[in-house]
C-alpha cells in the first residue's frame, strides 16, 4: 500500500523508524491524517497513532477509559502498544494508539445522523457519570466564548476595509447581548454540582467526532477536550452544530433536545452566536495563509448571520 506522506518528511520518517527499529513495534504508516495524527497498521490491524505535546491529555484519557465500562459500545478506545503499556515518548510528544473506527463522519444535514449523535452523547453522559479520574481543569463555556468575542473584535478592521462594518457591529452587539444573558445564569453553582458528581463532557461535538459504521452504529472519537462540567454544555454546543441545517425547522431542533434538563437555559446558550464567530475565525486564519479568498469568506459570514437572525427572532419570542 502506498504511504501517504510528504517526501522528505523527516519527522514522520524518524518517528516510524524509531518505533520499528528501537521499540521493535511492527507499526507501519498507512496515512497521514493531520500533523502528529496517523492511520497505521499494527500487526496488520488498522489503528490511530496520535502525538501529544501535553502528556497529561493522553494520560487522562487512558485513566478515564479504564474506568468506563461502556467504552467499547460508545467510543474509540485507547489501545496498548504492549501489555499494559499505553504511552511512548519520542520527538517531544507522548504517543498513544487508538481504535480505528471504519465508517463515515456523521452528516448533521441528515435527520438520522443527528438523532444518532444525540443518542450516543446521552449514552456517554449517562454511563460516565461518577468516574473519579482526575480531570484536567478547563474554562467554562461562557469564558471560552468571551475569549472568542475578543478574537472577533481584533478582526474589526477587515470589515471596515471591505465596507461591511454594519455586519460586524450587528453580530458583535448580538453576541454581547446573548452572552450576557447566558452568563447571568448561576453557573458557579451548576458547575460545582457537576464537579462533585463527576459529570464528564466530550468537549468537541463536531460532526467529524461521530463515526457511523456499516451496521449503522455510532461511536464518539477524539476525547482530547475531555473534562468535567455540566452536561448542558455539550448539549448546547451540539445544538449549535445542528442549527445551520435547521434554522427553518426550528420545532425539529427543539425536539432533538426535549430531554435536556433545563430547556430555557439550553435555548439561551444556543442563541449565543459563538458558532458563527468560530467559523469566521477559522476561515480568517485560512485567509491569512492564502488558502481562502477573504471577500468570499466575508460573504459567507454575512449569509450565515442573515439566516441566523430568523432563528434569533423565533427563539427570543419563545423566551419572553
Amino acid at each position: 500500500m502506498k504511504v501517504e506522506h510528504k517526501e522528505g518528511d523527516s519527522y514522520t520518517d524518524r518517528l516510524f523508524q524509531w518505533l520499528l527499529q528501537e521499540e521493535k513495534l511492527p507499526i507501519r504508516l498507512e496515512k497521514v491524517i493531520k500533523p502528529k495524527v496517523y492511520k497505521v497498521l499494527y500487526n496488520g490491524q488498522p489503528m490511530i497513532l496520535k502525538g501529544y505535546r501535553r502528556a497529561q491529555t493522553l494520560e487522562q484519557q487512558i485513566s478515564f477509559f479504564q474506568d468506563w465500562n461502556y467504552a467499547s459500545i460508545a467510543a474509540a478506545r485507547p489501545l496498548p502498544f504492549q501489555d499494559n503499556i499505553y504511552t511512548k515518548s519520542k520527538l517531544g510528544c507522548a504517543w498513544g494508539l487508538f481504535e480505528w473506527v471504519q465508517g463515515k463522519h456523521a452528516d448533521f444535514d441528515n435527520h438520522y445522523d443527528r438523532e444518532k449523535a444525540v443518542q450516543v452523547l446521552h449514552q456517554f453522559h449517562r454511563t460516565t457519570k461518577g468516574i473519579a479520574t482526575l480531570a484536567i481543569p478547563r474554562d467554562p463555556l461562557y469564558i471560552k466564548w468571551e475569549r472568542r468575542l475578543e478574537q472577533f473584535e481584533e478582526t474589526q478592521d477587515i470589515f471596515s476595509e471591505y465596507r461591511k462594518r454594519s455586519v460586524y457591529q450587528e453580530l458583535r452587539l448580538n453576541m454581547i447581548i446573548q452572552l450576557e444573558r447566558f452568563s447571568n445564569h448561576p453557573w458557579g453553582e451548576v458547575e460545582e454540582k457537576a464537579w462533585e458528581n463527576n459529570e464528564w463532557l466530550h468537549g468537541d461535538v463536531a460532526h467529524h467526532n461521530f463515526i457511523i459504521n456499516n451496521k449503522n452504529e455510532i461511536k464518539l472519537i477524539d476525547f482530547d477536550l475531555l473534562h468535567t462540567g455540566p452536561h448542558l454544555y455539550d448539549h448546547i454546543q451540539l445544538g449549535q452544530r445542528f442549527l445551520p441545517y435547521l434554522e427553518n425547522q426550528r420545532a425539529l431542533l427543539l425536539q432533538y433536545f426535549k430531554h435536556t434538563p433545563d430547556p430555557e437555559i439550553w435555548l439561551k446558550g444556543v442563541l449565543v452566536p459563538a458558532d458563527i464567530l468560530r467559523e469566521w475565525l477559522y476561515g480568517y486564519r485560512r485567509c491569512l495563509r492564502g488558502e481562502v479568498s477573504l471577500s468570499k469568506h466575508i460573504k459567507k459570514l454575512e449569509k450565515a448571520w442573515e439566516s441566523r437572525k430568523k432563528f434569533v427572532r423565533y427563539a427570543e419570542h419563545m423566551l419572553r
